[in-house]
């Protein structure tokens, strides 16, 4: 037999690390899922309606309080729009992969979900905005990163300590000072995110490496994604199943609505209740309730609606504003004007404050619509508009009373004309209903052509609507076609 050379035994032979191809799995499913619900946002109405995102579990401190956990979740899934979106998962995919490398995708997805959770809680426990994006989380890794590259470095190989600790604070401080700068944002949810993750980065540690090789000795254990898939999951099936119950309380909803405009009081009484019956801790069918009394001049019955609407928001203007109402209408004036100084009169002179004041004047103005006291509806209207005299909802509200008002002596053709266009035009032509608003106005001033292609267009945006479908067969009827 031939001579061996001892060497060729001597050591162990290992494949080189670096030459292993790593996949963030977690990052990329994490950023798959960003998309796939934005997707979702834009199928359901849009990520620029703030109704969707709410129905969707945006993060919002009274809805969260009365038992809706699953927007501590929801929110790291969902964002505002295009950039929104893809600034965060710009981040995220820059971000993630370093911390999955080192921890491994089941103690990252952990602090993942944690920091988002942590960024939502905070947010909405100190803030009563609504907040989504997956800023919180993603800031949560950046603090995790810090934090493992000062209290691990001895459990993270040599060749990858370089990314963390120290280098990741630029980064850090330039989203909290922006964050303060910028309109908007929630410094929030991006304290909350931070803090959380920098937290778990002390008491959850990094898989033990092998720093004779610069990689792990063995495969780190991924059990620990259980949990936070599992969290997941189950916020997202509460989040269907709450959609799937606003969708039935919406149709119920509107359904009393219409036989209100068919005086079949009854049914929309009934219809009222049935909605009532799907959540009540939803404030909206108590705010019908209580709109449904006052028509009544049930006003104890009207106040104790809006009370516990009021009571589920923790003081919603839209609530108090319905509230102060009823209170006026009972004949308690002192009581009313009380509320309405504390609506009215909280917001600061800026340019966001005065906006705010404007559209819950709008609120009022619309409150006194729906209940025929229609000089006071067009004076409050005109209020708003000359606090904010490009907000296109005043606009398109007082144009449509001036065009259908069921009192002949509040119509004014001309000057619904004149609102409506300028409604359309603030909102670019986007808004079907403002679209609707106009092609009655040409209705109203005998240009019925005028109005039925106007129409064409807001059925162009919303074609289902049944209202809209009407208004166009009356349209059409009237221009002979």
């Amino acid at each position: 037999m031939a001579d061996q050379s001892p060497s060729r035994y001597a050591f162990p032979q290992y494949s080189n690390p670096a030459s292993r191809r790593f996949w963030p799995i977690a990052t990329l499913i994490l950023l798959a899922l960003n998309f796939i619900v934005f997707g979702l946002e834009i199928r359901t109405g849009g990520y620029n309606d703030v109704q969707v995102l709410l129905n969707l579990g945006a993060s919002y401190g009274p809805y969260m309080r009365r038992g809706e956990y699953w927007r501590l979740i929801m929110p790291i899934f969902l964002h505002g729009g295009w950039s929104h979106i893809l600034g965060n998962s710009f981040v995220l995919f820059v971000l993630g992969p370093i911390l999955e490398r080192v921890y491994g995708y089941g103690r990252y997805t952990t602090i993942y979900v944690a920091s988002g959770v942590g960024g939502a809680l905070l947010s909405s426990t100190v803030s009563r905005n609504i907040s989504v994006g997956a800023s919180g989380a993603v800031m949560g890794i950046a603090g995790a990163i810090l934090v493992a590259g000062y209290v691990h470095r001895e459990l993270i190989p040599r060749r990858w300590a370089r990314a963390l600790g120290v280098r990741i604070l630029p980064f850090i401080l330039v989203v909290l000072v922006s964050g303060l700068k910028t309109t908007g944002v929630d410094n929030w949810g991006h304290l909350g995110g931070l803090a959380t993750g920098a937290l778990l980065a002390i008491v959850i540690r990094p898989p033990q490496p092998d720093l004779t090789l610069g990689e792990f000795s063995e495969p780190p254990s991924q059990s620990m994604v259980i949990l936070p898939l599992a969290v997941v999951f189950v916020a997202m099936v509460a989040t269907a199943r709450h959609y799937r119950t606003i969708q039935a309380m919406d149709r119920l909803l509107a359904e009393g609505e219409r036989f209100e405009s068919t005086r079949q009081y009854d049914r929309e009484l009934q219809s009222f209740q049935q909605a009532l019956k799907l959540d009540p801790r939803e404030e909206e069918p108590h705010e019908e309730l209580g709109n449904y009394y006052l028509s009544q001049k049930q006003y104890d019955r009207a106040i104790g609606e809006f009370q516990e609407a009021v009571r589920l928001t923790e003081g919603d203007d839209h609530s108090q504003l319905g509230l102060a109402f009823a209170y006026q209408l009972k004949g308690d004036p002192q009581k009313a004007q009380q509320i309405f100084e504390d609506v009215l009169g909280k917001y600061p002179q800026t340019a966001e404050g005065r906006e705010l004041l404007a559209e819950n004047e709008v609120m009022l103005a619309d409150m006194y619509a729906q209940h025929k006291f229609y000089a006071n509806a067009i004076k409050t209207y005109q209020q708003a508009l000359r606090i904010a005299p490009d907000l296109a909802v005043a606009h398109n509200n007082l144009a449509w009373l001036y065009a259908a008002c069921d009192d002949q002596n509040f119509r004014d053709p001309k000057a619904a004309l004149a609102h409506a266009e300028r409604a359309v035009e603030l909102s670019q032509w986007k808004e079907g209903e403002f679209i609707d608003t106009l092609a009655e106005a040409y209705y109203v001033n005998g240009d019925f052509q005028q109005a039925v292609e106007i129409q064409k267009k807001a059925l162009a945006l919303l074609p289902d609507n049944p209202e809209l479908q009407e208004h166009m067969a009356r349209y059409r009827k009237a221009a002979e076609i």
